[in-house]
């Protein structure tokens, strides 16, 4: 009986500090000295842009990451079948899209008879071009471009587009291929380049290049010797909450603060943007 008691007492009194405002359980065990000093700022990306609200790659969801003052919109490129680069996850068209085949066994004129979705209904929004996309970003945030093949020629067409539009400072490539990195260097030096290494022996051979500034991780592929290389390297650290941290922040949970909590990171990209910004903010890791 007298544990019980104490039990209840104790709930009572941790009920009261957080009506009161004095405790936030979301902090348990966190403590951003651990690994950020004052001043320190950690950059948002929204995966396939805002589509909590919007179909995902769309121009829509682009417009409403700007709005919302997210630094970074990750989106993913395909190609066309007459080599035009859209924004398209899947190799199909039939889950985001009224169309059903492959996207690359269409041309860009007879990809505009599809409309994309946005929870299974059919919006007014074509599939954007990584052209149009660029205009609208250009000077309101930074652009993450996940393509979807290691095509070379690929690559090049979108640093032509990017070099177009003047848009070297605001772009990241995303790399799978590292064999690929000296190639695309060497043909646009400007532009960012940020290799995906979920491997330990994967960053190992990233640290080599001098070329490189931002680097995406599986947040527990470094360990305290491999994160000091990289801030020798002056690298920046991407990575990202989807699934595992997006899944327990969703059930109400604090997932960004566990993720946080493991190691160092300048760049998060998440499904939830706007609730990792005001939480970033809280804490004193954006302005």
């Amino acid at each position: 009986m007298k544990r019980k008691l104490k039990i209840y007492y104790s709930s009572s009194f941790i009920l009261l500090l957080i009506i009161l405002g004095l405790w936030n359980p979301f902090h348990i065990g966190i403590d951003p000295k651990d690994y950020y000093k004052e001043g320190d700022t950690i950059l948002v990306a929204a995966h396939r842009g805002s589509h909590a609200s919007h179909p995902e790659n769309s121009i829509s969801a682009i417009k409403e990451s700007i709005k919302n003052e997210i630094d970074i919109v990750e989106i993913d490129i395909r190609q066309t079948k007459d080599h035009e680069l859209v924004l398209l996850h899947d190799h199909s068209l039939d889950r985001t899209t009224t169309g059903t085949e492959p996207l690359s066994d269409y041309t860009l004129k007879k990809l505009q008879q599809f409309n994309l979705k946005f929870k299974n209904k059919i919006t007014i929004e074509k599939i954007p071009t990584l052209e149009e996309v660029l205009e609208i970003a250009k000077d309101k945030c930074i652009l993450n471009l996940d393509f979807k093949t290691n095509d070379f020629q690929a690559f090049k067409r979108a640093a032509d587009l990017i070099s177009k539009n003047h848009m070297e400072e605001s772009v990241i490539i995303s790399v799978n291929d590292l064999n690929l990195l000296p190639k695309l260097h060497a043909y646009n030096r400007e532009i960012r380049l940020m290799p995906i290494a979920f491997k330990r022996r994967q960053i190992k051979k990233i640290l080599e290049y001098d070329f490189i500034d931002i680097i995406q991780v599986y947040h527990r592929a470094y360990n305290k010797q491999l994160l000091k290389r990289i801030e020798e390297k002056e690298m920046m650290i991407w990575v990202n909450s989807l699934k595992k941290y997006d899944k327990i922040q969703a059930k109400g949970k604090p997932g960004f603060y566990r993720l946080l909590k493991i190691k160092k990171v300048d760049v998060i990209q998440t499904d939830y943007p706007e609730e990792l910004l005001s939480m970033l903010r809280e804490i004193d890791l954006h302005p």
